[in-house]
């Protein structure tokens, strides 16, 4: 969750019109007494293609949590999700914005290719290596 105060100033150092900044910060102000836990948004990731609204497989997961929540559309790329559960507000943050280190269960290589055992070269000797650019030569 992203300091609301950090946001307003934001807001207020980006923003043109003063009266539209002043107003934005009020409506933060007011969203942050509304829902506890404020996430703000303005990936790419979580917008559905207009924009406007958050994606539908985002709004999907959201409504699977079991929690309340809200968005709050702040102008073109900026919006806020409310949440009622510090849970739930952490769990949207990982999943949406974190980035989770991968580890491997099991001491094989990684296969990204349902087809191949791997993407790394494979160990061929010298001599064979050798023979085959001997045939592609003119």
């Amino acid at each position: 969750m992203k300091n609301l105060d950090e946001l307003k100033k934001t807001i207020a150092a980006t923003w043109r019109d003063d009266e539209m900044a002043s107003s934005a910060c009020y409506g933060i102000d007011a969203y942050s007494k509304l829902w506890p836990y404020v996430f703000m948004v303005n990936d790419w990731r979580v917008w559905n293609e207009s924009g406007r609204d958050l994606n539908q497989e985002v709004i999907r997961w959201l409504d699977e949590q079991e929690s309340d929540w809200d968005f709050y559309h702040l102008l073109d790329e900026w919006g806020l999700v409310g949440f009622s559960d510090l849970q739930t507000a952490t769990r949207f943050r990982r999943r949406w914005f974190g980035a989770l280190k991968v580890v491997s269960s099991s001491d094989h290589p990684w296969n990204p290719h349902p087809l191949s055992s791997t993407f790394a070269p494979r160990v061929v000797d010298e001599a064979s290596t050798s023979a085959r650019k001997d045939r592609h030569a003119v």
